[in-house]
């Protein structure tokens, strides 16, 4: 899968930035709307919750692509077997491989998943129920009402002087505990010999207060003869996250603001890098993060004002170097990141409008102004300018 940047509309430069600090990807239309953004969101709904292992997900390339992309790991597209021991291993343990990675988004693309989780399966409802000894029915000597609750639900006042016998009675119960549980059919009443037997298939708990009164001049009588509260059932944990809608929609969110990131570095990529920086330097606790992400380490370095060949001195120098210029708790405070991306996007903008100036050849489109003529002319003067307006 190749990816298409998509067009924003958004120019280089602080001006560019201004608009990008006021604005959410929501508001623009033309790149949420994109057919291929669309159509790679919704494969990757489709397809990530059958994904239950590593290597199934590894094995379908452009699923791939998308979720290592979602989180800035696209270098490794295609290191399958590198790849498969990150996503296999266990969130917990220090010693993993994800765990031991010096770029902190393995461990986090680890723990999204969570294919190395330990699974505890499901354990099922013990249903609860009750048993209730009744005797002494005749027609028209029968129950006046009934008030109780069972599995959670309550029910008062129940008018049961038109059941004649056992089947009528447990038919009555049923269908009024069963409209009172939401229309769910969870609880049954069966009427079993001289007995009338609930039960609650969730496991909600058993009969609390069960009064049935016996209408005058009637020999019914009714005892509680068992009860038994069951329990609810605990659901899966751990294992496979893919089949969850958070981690699915977060991936989702996360995806398509890297093709946001993706489509920006078209028109520039100081703003592609001081987007991508914003987002991600708040999460950031180790220098060996930064270092280890080169985007992240070049907005650094440009703030700090550090050479280009400082990234290629020994990765210890360079964090004790870094620690030494400024304080990793920064990122966290929203008022310094703002004032230090402002700062790397005005100089950045600087070099970058320079070097497409020189790339583009601006200086074979500045020839001398013919005698009596006052403006440039055609194609020379709209090259420049387009030029001129990315400062």
């Amino acid at each position: 899968m190749s990816i298409t940047p998509i067009t924003i509309g958004v120019p280089g430069g602080v001006a560019g930035w201004k608009i990008l600090q006021s604005r959410k990807i929501a508001d623009f239309t033309a790149f949420t709307k994109d057919p291929s953004l669309q159509r790679d969101v919704s494969y990757l709904r489709e397809k990530l919750p059958t994904k239950l292992t590593a290597k199934d997900l590894l094995a379908d390339r452009r699923l791939q692509e998308m979720v290592l992309t979602a989180y800035g790991l696209d270098s490794q597209i295609g290191m399958n077997a590198l790849m498969q021991k990150v996503l296999d291993s266990d969130p917990n343990d220090s010693g993993s491989v994800a765990a031991r990675m010096v770029d902190s988004r393995y461990k986090q693309l680890s723990n999204a998943l969570n294919y190395g989780g330990i699974a505890i399966p499901e354990i099922p409802a013990v249903p609860s129920s009750a048993t209730i000894q009744v005797e002494g029915i005749r027609q028209g000597k029968t129950f006046e009402s009934f008030s109780g609750s069972f599995g959670g639900v309550k029910v008062s006042g129940l008018d049961l002087s038109k059941a004649s016998n056992r089947l009528e009675l447990a038919a009555t119960l049923q269908a009024t505990f069963r409209r009172a549980d939401g229309g769910n059919s969870h609880i049954t009443v069966t009427a079993l010999g001289g007995k009338l037997v609930f039960t609650d298939g969730k496991g909600r708990g058993g009969a609390t207060n069960f009064i049935l009164v016996a209408s005058q001049g009637s020999t019914a009588q009714a005892a509680l003869a068992a009860n038994t509260a069951g329990s609810v059932a605990v659901p899966a944990q751990g294992g496979p996250a893919v089949s969850k809608s958070a981690t699915v929609e977060e991936i989702v969110a996360r995806f398509t603001q890297a093709r946001f990131e993706e489509s920006l570095g078209e028109t520039s990529e100081t703003l592609r890098k001081a987007i991508y920086a914003k987002r991600s330097l708040p999460s950031v606790t180790s220098w060996y993060s930064v270092i280890a992400d080169r985007n992240l380490a070049s907005v650094v370095q440009n703030v700090l004002g550090l050479p280009e060949s400082f990234g290629q001195i020994n990765v210890d120098q360079q964090k004790a170097m870094l620690e030494r210029r400024m304080d990793i708790a920064d990122f966290k405070d929203n008022a310094k990141l703002t004032k230090m991306l402002d700062r790397y996007v005005a100089r950045s903008s600087v070099a970058e409008a320079q070097a497409l100036a020189s790339s583009s050849g601006i200086a074979t489109l500045v020839q001398p102004i013919a005698w009596g003529g006052d403006s440039f002319t055609g194609s020379s003067a709209a090259a420049l300018f387009s030029i001129i307006g990315v400062r």
